[in-house]
């Protein structure tokens, strides 16, 4: 992406358009929520965005996993905030509502996967085929959802915004810089794994996390 502050400085549009674009975004939000909760039910390791929220809410007494989505996404947009400053456009600010809708997106789609998870009853050699079909069926969708967000350029989550941020103040492009983040997300949420639990889970950070970082990427540009 050369132009690194496009997506944060939507273009004028007609009402009519602006509000199409943002009755779309609130779907694709869901979407997006989707894809990321079919994924996590693969048991497979969570999404690097997810790895922190996602390993917190296992922790017993914990908030729910939308809240903590919640929470990350409010921290992202203060630190948008920081590193932008005057750059930083208003409307923007929307990304709060963003965050609230998508935590609860979350904690939703969370409960309908639930559903969808592949019983540890199941012998090694079937559980694990299903799964990592689960995992990629999870993973499309949430290309889809992505996809669709750059389409759509209206607003955007927070997670995708806070490395387009830091892209022009280390100027560096924001294809490195969003691998550069997603590797962070996964060591804090080892870290915490680590503190709570005292053990790896492959179940929480694992082979599906990897997957996640690489095949949704590439259905993202193949789905675009």
């Amino acid at each position: 992406m050369e132009n690194h502050e496009s997506p944060l400085q939507p273009r004028k549009r007609g009402t009519q358009e602006v509000v199409r674009r943002y009755l779309s975004f609130v779907l694709i939000l869901f979407i997006i929520a989707f894809g990321t909760s079919l994924s996590i039910r693969a048991n497979l390791g969570s999404s690097p965005i997810s790895c922190p929220p996602y390993v917190l809410s296992l922790v017993p007494g914990a908030w729910s996993m939308g809240r903590y989505v919640m929470c990350m996404h409010i921290f992202f947009i203060l630190a948008q905030i920081l590193l932008l400053r005057r750059n930083y456009k208003k409307i923007q600010l929307l990304q709060i509502l963003v965050s609230v809708l998508f935590g609860w997106y979350t904690d939703v789609t969370m409960w309908m996967t639930s559903y969808l998870q592949v019983p540890s009853t199941l012998a090694v050699s079937i559980a694990y085929p299903l799964r990592f079909i689960e995992l990629l069926i999870g993973g499309g969708i949430l290309a889809l959802g992505i996809a669709l967000e750059v389409r759509c350029d209206s607003l955007m989550l927070a997670g995708e915004g806070f490395p387009l941020a830091i892209a022009p103040v280390v100027k560096r492009d924001f294809g490195k810089v969003k691998i550069c983040s997603d590797t962070a997300l996964v060591c804090v949420g080892a870290i915490f794994m680590l503190i709570f639990f005292g053990q790896w889970h492959w179940d929480m950070i694992g082979v599906g996390t990897l997957v996640s970082m690489l095949y949704v990427g590439f259905m993202v540009r193949v789905l675009s």
